[in-house]
């Protein structure tokens, strides 16, 4: 069974591996100064593994974004996606994709809100909803980099909804969004809420199974009982 989280410092060794294991796969055996640059990588910023029967056969790498095309100072809020390398046997069934989303949860947390890569191969973060930006940088090798960026979105949250019917003020507080029903009508008057992407108003709006409600840098789906 695939199990997707946060690096421990035990998952170190195995997510160098897994780059390792994708490079070789693509015909490259890197020099030992960069091997020992991805060691010093893997331990720093925010880490992200895929484990498959204690195996690390996936890691998805992001650390705080730079101004200037990355050399500049750091850019508040901002992640930089350094590296995501998935093994070879383990490719073409969506991990890398589960990877960038499971450190885009992992960023939102830290406080990140947006983020960034630059990739001779763009498509699988255009598949993963990452958008053109127009940047275009040329490599040492003389090959050309496109910068991808997008808006980072809260982690949604899951709320089983036992009853026939919830009101949406109902669901503020019982998400724990607000404390109370007041405080609830005036995020709702300040059209600070969100249902199923669109600003709601009425505290009283019916909700029902799947729908998802966005409010205060939250995000709450609605689920049946299992």
């Amino acid at each position: 069974m695939l199990e997707l989280r946060i690096a421990l410092p035990t998952d170190l060794p195995g997510a160098v591996d897994a780059w390792r294991a994708a490079q070789a796969g693509r015909g490259l055996r890197p020099a030992a100064s960069r091997v020992a640059r991805v060691q010093e990588k893997v331990a720093e910023g925010l880490l992200v593994v895929a484990v498959e029967e204690g195996t690390v056969v996936g890691m998805a790498q992001g650390e705080a974004g730079r101004t200037k095309d990355g050399a500049g100072d750091a850019e508040p809020g901002l992640l930089h996606l350094s590296m995501v390398f998935v093994q070879p046997a383990a490719q073409r069934q969506g991990i890398g994709a589960a990877l960038v989303e499971g450190l885009a949860d992992l960023a939102w947390d830290q406080g990140y809100r947006s983020v960034s890569v630059w990739s001779r191969t763009p498509e699988f973060y255009l598949a993963c909803g990452l958008e053109r930006s127009g940047r275009v940088q040329v490599l040492a090798d003389g090959s050309a980099a496109e910068q991808l960026v997008a808006e980072l979105e809260p982690p949604v949250r899951d709320v089983v909804l036992h009853a026939d019917g919830l009101r949406l003020g109902q669901l503020l507080k019982l998400a724990e969004i607000v404390e109370t029903g007041a405080e609830g009508k005036l995020l709702l008057t300040a059209g600070e809420v969100q249902v199923n992407g669109e600003v709601e108003l009425r505290r009283g709006r019916q909700l029902v199974v799947g729908d998802v409600v966005h409010a205060r840098d939250q995000a709450v789906r609605l689920t049946p009982p299992s």
